[in-house]
């Protein structure tokens, strides 16, 4: 740009910029943020292809702004799609903004991402090589328009559907088919008795390697087809009457859907509500399961071998805890899992040991019940290690089940940053 004063002739050379990322803070005001995006696009129509074009109005400027950007109208964004653009970001602070027409038939967009923008209705939608596409608080003209969307983008992978309290409007029913998808993020956030809520959840994307469902109320989900392979993390509240039979099944329908995973994690979230779920019934087989990932507070950890029960295969056990307190007791049921007798071969504490009994207790289960065990890692603080030594040794005194179970301590500083070196005991 600096160089085109230079010559006639290269005036209008950076116009051909193939990257356009502007972020509206970078301006003096929205009108001229938006008055040079409008110039850019018209005086470069003639120009070469248009790789990225992200414009970000979330601002840090004064609410008084807020009219104007209401009011822009986003029928520029058909000189984009007339450049042939590939990787489109529109991100909005707030519900403005109704996206033209022709972005439904743009044959070379990549990768999609629109965040607080409407969405209208149509017959014709044809994304052939859209890859990508991150849907964020949008409003859309009918339940099934996102569904279309989907479903007319034949290569999509990687997909994302959020929806946050700060969403008025949107989908009651979210319904997601795709033969081609590897990636899925649904997050459902808020559901005050004024936002029109999403009741139902249809996945059939049989070809997913990762699913990721973040619901804060419990939505009502339908998953088909989901492949052995796919890697599945839950944070769902169950925000139903557990002690109702009739919302029990509800639970344990969704986790059924679930059975067939080889690799899963868990929310604390999500495991209240399981540990609940606990003293009615135990919970369904995931014969499968090779690895969990669980994050638990201290009152639920006697629920511990009850969740292991439903493993029977597991391999591989990865725990966080929460809200220990010292003076709480652990007791685990004295009977003994499956998965520790026969498959569990790795176990970490992924949260920094302090000492806590229920610690320590934890520790000492799972050396003294699994039978093939390799490796039980854990962490301490450097400041533990050098004030609470006995608690060390304690732990390392502990009888083994396993002749070859190998304890792996890594040390930490007390910021949990992790240091450069293991000691192997």
């Amino acid at each position: 740009v600096v160089t085109s004063v230079l010559s006639t002739r290269w005036r209008t050379i950076w116009l051909s910029t193939p990257v356009l990322d502007l972020h509206t803070d970078d301006f003096p005001n929205f009108t001229a943020f938006a008055s040079f995006i409008s110039w850019f696009l018209d005086f470069s129509k003639g120009s070469s292809c248009l790789h990225k074009l992200k414009l970000d109005l979330v601002s840090k400027r004064p609410i008084q702004e807020i009219s104007i950007q209401s009011s822009w109208d986003l029928a520029f964004i058909d000189n984009a799609v007339t450049r042939k653009v590939k990787h489109l970001d529109i991100l909005y602070p707030w519900i403005f903004g109704m996206m033209p027409l022709n972005i439904y038939t743009c044959e070379t967009l990549v990768s999609l991402k629109l965040q607080n923008v409407s969405l209208a209705d149509t017959e014709n939608v044809s994304l052939p090589r859209l890859n990508t596409m991150h849907l964020e608080n949008n409003i859309y003209a009918t339940d099934a328009l996102l569904e279309k969307l989907v479903s007319s983008c034949p290569v999509l992978e990687d997909l994302t559907v959020v929806r946050k309290r700060d969403t008025a409007y949107d989908f009651e029913v979210l319904r997601v088919r795709s033969q081609s998808l590897k990636s899925l993020v649904v997050v459902l956030l808020g559901r005050e008795w004024w936002y029109k809520a999403c009741r139902v959840a249809v996945i059939d994307a049989p070809g997913l390697n990762y699913l990721s469902l973040k619901d804060s109320k419990f939505t009502s989900y339908v998953i088909s087809n989901l492949s052995s392979s796919a890697k599945v993390d839950i944070d769902v509240s169950f925000d139903v009457d557990i002690d109702l039979a009739t919302d029990r099944s509800v639970v344990r329908s969704f986790f059924t859907m679930l059975s067939s995973v080889r690799n899963m994690t868990i929310s604390q979230t999500t495991l209240e509500g399981i540990c609940v779920y606990l003293k009615h019934e135990p919970l369904p087989q995931f014969p499968y399961l090779i690895r969990l990932h669980a994050v638990l507070y201290n009152a639920d950890l006697g629920n511990l071998p009850n969740i292991l029960e439903s493993c029977p295969n597991l391999k591989s056990l990865v725990l966080e805890l929460s809200n220990l307190k010292q003076e709480e007791l652990l007791i685990l049921s004295s009977s003994v899992p499956k998965c520790l007798r026969s498959s569990l071969e790795y176990a970490e504490i992924k949260t920094p040991i302090r000492g806590v009994v229920s610690e320590i207790e934890l520790v000492k289960y799972f050396l003294e019940n699994s039978a093939v065990i390799k490796k039980l890692k854990m962490c301490f603080c450097r400041r533990i290690m050098n004030d609470e030594p006995n608690i060390f040794i304690q732990l390392l005194r502990f009888r083994r089940c396993s002749p070859s179970c190998e304890v792996v301590v890594e040390e930490l500083e007390d910021t949990f940053q992790r240091l450069d070196f293991l000691l192997w005991f």
